[in-house]
């Protein structure tokens, strides 16, 4: 059985869905890859702009519908990664005793810095986003998976 990897925005409409699909395409088919948001409204789908972009790449997000992040889904995965840092800080301090496998995004490489969030942007700005967690994602691969 591969990895189980929980991606972790805010919303959970745009960031980590973009997160999801294109991980999906990088990892094996055996790693179980979902996604949550600290602050997300259960049950919406992604926003227009995060489906309209990973379409493009032959994604389908579609049936996406958001969740909130809780600590199930941190037991469950063996490795939580946010966004941000202030997600990463966030999600520590509500479980300290799953604080060893959360890692913000651009810690797993030598980008070391946020993910911008591209909600409330046109395509172009999601198309960014998905471009720079392309970059990330492939890092993260790199590292977890030798």
């Amino acid at each position: 059985m591969g990895l189980k990897l929980l991606f972790v925005c805010t919303g959970n409409t745009c960031r980590s869905p973009l997160a999801v699909g294109l991980a999906r395409q990088i990892f094996p088919a055996d790693t179980e890859i979902y996604s949550a948001g600290t602050s997300a409204f259960e049950g919406v789908a992604a926003s227009p702009e995060t489906i309209k972009v990973l379409n493009a790449k032959n994604i389908d997000i579609t049936s996406h519908r958001a969740r909130c992040v809780d600590k199930e889904l941190i037991r469950e995965a063996d490795w939580v990664i946010t966004m941000t840092k202030a997600q990463e800080r966030h999600l520590k301090a509500l479980y300290p005793e799953f604080a060893q496998k959360i890692k913000r995004l651009g810690d797993w490489s030598s980008h070391g810095k946020d993910v911008s969030d591209p909600w409330g942007g046109d395509t172009e700005v999601y198309q960014r986003c998905a471009e720079e967690l392309e970059v990330l994602i492939k890092s993260l691969k790199e590292e977890l998976i030798s």
